[in-house]
């Protein structure tokens, strides 16, 4: 079993315990050992999963974008650069790669897009194109394209820090919470006696984790939404479009001499 699992586990054993010493009322405390683990395994896992997923194929896209380019500053050879930027990337991205050998290194650049998913890889496709048809000084041609990709990388750092930091507070905050709540159980008696004879006491009770989970799923929301990466234009691949039938023929004689060095 996975570390997270246990985890997921020992929480959700954690939040029904816990309501079971404050009401004794093992029906209530049950079902919040039921709903807390469906929602570990069944909605947060799953979230967590893409978000780690995502995260870690930006960065990739934005290493491999940068390793293509530089490769391709020092040796203009689309071939080379290709296989530069293959190996110095995941397994997993080479075992994609390995699947779409059949295809022209162009293609198979474009095919990409579906691996990686975020639209500054398309940006990059078409600076590719832009160099493969009219040439020129790939550097100069990708300023902006390197620019925006360190700015990326600049906030998803920054969002991996920010999402920490709001989980830190709001596990500390809850905890708090949730001490305040075994003092007022504990420690005053009085109080203890009066509230343990009241009928609706446990469903309070009941209704306050159900908050702390409604609190929970909205951090989560907010601290695992990486839709700033995913956004663009989904038709960001495009084919580059030449001046003229004269440029466009020189263009392609060109691309064929880059893809034969």
């Amino acid at each position: 079993m996975k570390y997270k699992y246990l985890v997921y586990i020992l929480l959700s054993l954690l939040i029904g315990v816990s309501n079971f010493l404050v009401t004794q009322s093992i029906i209530f405390s049950i079902v919040l050992l039921l709903i807390f683990l469906l929602y570990f395994f069944l909605y947060l896992d799953r979230k967590r999963t893409y978000y780690k997923r995502n995260l870690s194929r930006s960065y990739e896209a934005i290493n491999y974008i940068n390793n293509f380019i530089i490769s391709l500053s020092i040796n203009p050879s689309i071939t080379t650069a290709f296989e530069n930027a293959k190996n110095s990337g995941s397994p997993e991205l080479k075992k994609q790669i390995d699947a779409i050998t059949h295809l022209s290194h162009e293609e198979q650049i474009e095919y990409l897009y579906k691996y990686f998913e975020i639209p500054i890889y398309g940006v990059f496709i078409n600076v590719i194109k832009q160099f493969i048809f009219n040439g020129g000084d790939i550097l100069e041609i990708s300023q902006v394209l390197i620019r925006d990709s360190r700015a990326l990388e600049d906030r998803l750092l920054d969002f991996e820090r920010m999402s920490l930091r709001k989980m830190k507070e709001f596990a500390s905050s809850w905890l708090l919470t949730l001490v305040i709540l075994f003092i007022l159980q504990f420690s005053l008696n009085s109080i203890y006696t009066t509230i343990d004879q009241l009928s609706y006491y446990p469903l309070l009770i009941f209704i306050f984790f159900l908050i702390f989970l409604l609190n929970f799923y909205l951090m989560t929301e907010k601290i695992y939404d990486i839709t700033f990466m995913t956004k663009g234009d989904s038709n960001v691949i495009k084919e580059t479009k030449t001046k003229n039938p004269k440029t466009k023929s020189k263009s392609k004689k060109r691309a064929i001499k880059i893809f034969n060095r």
